[in-house]
């Protein structure tokens, strides 16, 4: 597993290169409700070729190009889920708050994964064997108490509707699920709040957050089954991220629906 967790960090670098290069040169293009631009596209393009080139039969999910021969994901399937730029939006107006995120998942469970924010220096990376990494090192435990008043809730960019929260702190968007998971991993705040998202938006994310001692969960309290997201639909409800000791807690102060 060490092997493809390292084979996995050197491709984010090699695309969050690529992104570098292009960060404040390209333009935002309309995509449904959403943006995209031609720097998604050719990160997400370095991406798929050294998997392919690694791991040629593997089937892929990436955010611009769909899902690729996924068909029936079994148990031992091996796939990847990859989101080129985690924050299209902070990324075309030139704040730091975006992520390179690949995942590689064995049927309904994350196996290895790597988040690496260019912008920022920040690089995390774990297995399912191995412990939670930032920048080389391992991430210390995350705390397991409430959190306090001036403790931060990461939530979605934009009002989503149905969702709402009574959380007694203070929360923050940054636009950027990947983000937002591993800042909270790495304990700049106390959990994150996502909204219906893709396997692409959180899957390397929620690993190394869940290595680190936290929780990722649906708001009912389920595990998340990442094989029924491999075809690219969105996930059936708001996807929560906190301590492992606090993620009922979390769950009795979020609610959805009409």
């Amino acid at each position: 597993m060490s092997g493809v967790v390292s084979f996995i960090e050197e491709t984010a670098r090699m695309a969050g290169a690529r992104a570098m290069e292009l960060f404040g040169e390209v333009e935002a293009e309309p995509k449904g409700r959403s943006i995209v631009s031609r720097a998604d596209r050719e990160v997400e393009r370095v991406i798929i070729e050294e998997i392919q080139m690694a791991y040629p039969d593997d089937p892929i999910l990436a955010e611009e190009s769909g899902a690729s021969g996924a068909g029936d994901i079994g148990a031992g399937t091996r796939w990847w889920a990859i989101d080129p730029i985690d924050g299209t939006g902070p990324y075309l107006k030139g704040l730091p708050f975006w992520a390179v995120s690949i995942a590689c998942l064995r049927g309904s469970r994350v196996e290895a994964g790597v988040v690496h924010m260019p912008a920022l220096g920040e690089t995390f990376r774990a297995s399912a064997s191995t412990p939670a990494m930032r920048n080389g090192l391992p991430l210390p435990e995350v705390g397991q108490g409430v959190p306090g008043e001036h403790d931060y809730l990461f939530v979605p960019c934009n009002e989503v509707a149905g969702l709402s929260h009574q959380y007694p702190g203070r929360f923050l968007a940054l636009a950027s699920a990947a983000c937002h998971v591993c800042l909270t991993a790495a304990g700049s705040a106390f959990g994150t709040l996502m909204e219906p998202i893709r396997a692409y938006d959180f899957a390397a994310a929620a690993l190394i957050y869940e290595r680190a001692g936290g929780s990722v969960r649906y708001l009912s309290g389920a595990e998340v089954d990442y094989a029924a997201l491999a075809d690219g639909r969105r996930a059936p409800e708001p996807v929560l991220a906190a301590p492992a000791a606090q993620i009922d807690w979390l769950m009795e102060r979020v609610f959805w629906g009409s």
